[in-house]
């Protein structure tokens, strides 16, 4: 998938890598050069300017640990960024919440379209079927995954319990499964009486996350560029 709106001017990896100096396309796999050399930090000097300020918007799947020094980074020098690392305590969700104040950023676990829409429709689902069946969460993603429930399993349960009055999150019930490589599965259910209704996602590869990121990207950049930080999330992007 190639967004022309897009170009990427470098990637980071973690100090000490044996690939740190090489093209990033031909790090990834994409087996091509694309003129964005990996380096090992955004602070590194690019002919004379340090790359993060070269840079319309970060963009960070990568851990915890790094994600909140790039967090820093970013307000620091005053840069957009998307950032797709889960797991974050609350405490660490404050820091964003407090650092969207300076510059405009998204956090979140997916940025599919289609999930982004199932979200929406879960929500009615559970302000109509409230206290009519049970909800359940079946999460499925590879072996390498590390936390648990997903992200994506989370933010999925907040939006059904920002549409229930009576019942919250801890109502729902997940289970998680790490086998093989699932690039994602999520079956959400609502278990009534003779009757059973599920809405379900599953991702076949890794481009409709791309995809949404790319479009993520672009919408972070413009609006850094109209000087408007905040905290933004798919459904800005795609009611644009």
């Amino acid at each position: 998938y190639k967004n022309e709106n897009i170009e990427v001017i470098g990637c980071v990896a973690a100090p000490g890598r044996d690939y740190i100096g090489r093209d990033a396309g031909q790090v990834c796999g994409l087996g091509l050069d694309i003129g964005a050399p990996v380096y090992d930090s955004l602070e590194t000097d690019v002919n004379g300017t340090r790359l993060i300020d070269m840079a319309d918007v970060v963009a960070d799947y990568s851990t915890i640990k790094m994600s909140m020094e790039t967090l820093a980074k970013c307000v620091a020098h005053r840069t957009a960024y998307l950032c797709g690392t889960t797991g974050l305590d609350e405490e660490q969700l404050e820091a964003f919440a407090k650092a969207s104040e300076t510059i405009p950023l998204m956090q979140t676990a997916n940025t599919s379209y289609v999930v982004t829409v199932m979200k929406k429709l879960l929500r009615e689902a559970a302000q109509m079927l409230e206290g009519k069946a049970g909800m359940e969460i079946i999460e499925a993603h590879s072996d390498t995954k590390l936390d648990a429930p997903s992200g994506t399993a989370i933010e999925l349960a907040e939006e059904m319990a920002g549409g229930m009055k009576d019942h919250s999150y801890d109502d729902i019930t997940f289970h998680s499964v790490r086998a093989g490589n699932t690039p994602s599965s999520h079956h959400v259910i609502f278990g009534c009486q003779g009757e059973m209704f599920q809405i379900i996602h599953d991702a076949y590869d890794w481009r409709c996350y791309a995809i949404g990121a790319c479009d993520a990207i672009v919408y972070l950049a413009d609006r850094a560029k109209a000087g408007r930080p905040g905290s933004y999330t798919m459904f800005d992007v795609i009611e644009k």
